[in-house]
């Protein structure tokens, strides 16, 4: 008996207390090791939200500048528009240029700024000269080649036209500037006989009358409002204008001539 109290002798008694220590440093540890786990877990959202945080504060920041380009690229649509909308309303309510074929088959024609002066050289004032070589060829040179008649192969496409002109194989047109030309080359031809004794021809009082009234209309129709200012030609200095040095927004002569002859519809170029 004796020898089995000594061999439990130096055994200690469990105390609830130190067992209840033992359980709660177990279940720190234990809870310890779950908290870093949690907080590890808790740091992944927690490091996203941090990033966007400082992305939405940079944002803010920012946010004049962004606004400030919205805004300019707002008001350069306008400006755009602005600019766009007289062209588009001025074609909707005037959709034909300015002594433009309204049928559809002469194109846009370019313009040039011309200053008229004084050439005797078409209409001599010794009027006899008028039916020399050179002063015809000044005239003939004038023209296009084809004389202003143009084919159109496709009427269908275009609207308005007049009744064409008899060829036998072609649909021909005639165009108003080299009828004008014509017009005046034969005034100025009747004129030019009548004073110097020429011969002139014999239809000429029928067609100086429909040239007068043609050509009235035309100058009435074009109505060329630019101002001019004092002769210096008149023999009797009237105080009149004689229309030099005063400049006019014209058709280009070349274009239109260059035109005319890619439309030909034959080769002729005479003024009759």
């Amino acid at each position: 008996m004796e020898s089995q109290k000594a061999k439990y002798a130096n055994l200690r008694p469990v105390d609830d207390r130190d067992d209840s220590r033992s359980s709660t440093e177990v279940e720190d540890s234990l809870m310890g090791d779950e908290k870093r786990w949690h907080d590890v877990e808790l740091n992944r959202p927690t490091t996203r939200t941090g990033r966007l945080g400082r992305f939405v504060t940079a944002f803010k920041s920012a946010r004049w500048i962004i606004d400030t380009g919205l805004l300019l690229i707002i008001l350069a649509l306008l400006i755009r528009d602005q600019w766009r909308r007289p062209a588009a309303e001025e074609k909707e309510v005037n959709p034909w240029q300015f002594g433009q074929d309204l049928t559809g088959v002469g194109p846009r024609l370019s313009q040039r700024i011309t200053t008229f002066e004084r050439d005797e050289s078409y209409a001599p004032n010794n009027t006899a000269e008028f039916f020399t070589d050179e002063v015809l060829q000044r005239w003939n040179d004038l023209m296009p080649k084809g004389m202003g008649f143009v084919w159109v192969n496709d009427t269908q496409k275009y609207h308005d036209l007049p009744t064409p002109i008899e060829w036998p194989d072609k649909t021909v047109f005639t165009t108003s500037a080299t009828h004008q030309l014509h017009c005046l080359f034969a005034i100025v031809q009747t004129y030019s006989g009548l004073t110097s004794g020429h011969e002139v021809p014999g239809d000429h009082h029928w067609h100086m009358i429909h040239c007068f009234d043609y050509m009235r209309q035309a100058i009435m129709c074009s109505s060329d409002m630019a101002l001019e200012g004092l002769e210096t030609t008149f023999p009797d200095h009237n105080g009149g204008s004689d229309g030099w040095d005063s400049k006019h927004v014209c058709r280009d002569w070349n274009d239109v001539k260059s035109y005319l002859e890619s439309v030909r519809a034959y080769d002729d170029q005479l003024i009759y």
